[in-house]
């Protein structure tokens, strides 16, 4: 089974101690004892402009199982957007290529701008023009894609953007018929589940239930196909 995930760096489960799991490893493990042969490829982005122009590289019908986590990125307004037939004009990069956070501020800049985009889209129609974007990519594609809603964060100006985002995913991939796994169903805004004085990034515990979530998702997932049959261990 070849599983493609591509999302930020919680992809790579960034601040977690070694050894421990991220969702994607938990996600995977459970995959494995259920009786299937596990292959992943993994890429970790920042903004979901570099997701789409990622996918238009790949070979998307080689993949069993597409994986993609969302941020609030889809509320960027439409001339900060890549064009639907762009890619990227250098190689794209996987995972453990991508270590690294933005430093103070340019994350301050983009959560700027980020609001701005989120209130105008009050007064624009209920969909995102980049995430409508990444759908076109995935259409062909839907029936081995799972898609997750932004994770929820600590400060209260993001957890208002993963808010807005979170509605826009719900609504716009139900009416194409795409399987949506809402994190908030899971994971909540509150301390116990992020890493000390980091309110960006889950915690090890947070990565566990939200890979094991994942999978019972995964099993009845309501408009995936899967290759191979999955079975329950008994």
């Amino acid at each position: 089974m070849n599983v493609l995930v591509i999302g930020d760096e919680h992809t790579y489960g960034y601040g977690l101690p070694g050894g421990k799991l991220n969702y994607i490893g938990h996600f995977i493990r459970q995959i494995s004892r259920a009786g299937q042969t596990v292959t992943v490829e993994a890429y970790a982005h920042l903004t979901i402009p570099q997701i789409v122009a990622t996918l238009s590289q790949l070979p998307l019908n080689r993949y069993d199982l597409i994986v993609v986590q969302l941020d609030a990125s889809l509320l960027q307004s439409a001339h900060g957007q890549l064009h639907c037939a762009n890619t990227l004009a250098t190689p794209i990069l996987p995972y453990s290529s991508v270590r690294f956070k933005q430093s103070d501020g340019s994350a301050l800049k983009n959560r700027l701008s980020a609001v701005r985009d989120g209130v105008l889209s009050f007064v624009r129609p209920n969909r995102s023009l980049i995430f409508s974007c990444l759908l076109k990519k995935l259409k062909p594609y839907r029936h081995s894609v799972l898609l997750l809603t932004p994770f929820p964060h600590l400060n209260r100006v993001d957890q208002w953007l993963q808010q807005r985002s979170r509605t826009i995913v719900l609504n716009e991939a139900d009416d194409q018929l795409f399987s949506v796994f809402d994190t908030d169903s899971v994971i909540r805004p509150k301390e116990e589940y992020f890493i000390n004085s980091d309110g960006d990034h889950l915690n090890a515990i947070s990565h566990e239930i939200l890979g094991r979530s994942l999978f019972d998702f995964y099993l009845s997932a309501p408009t995936i196909v899967t290759v191979q049959t999955i079975k329950r261990e008994e």
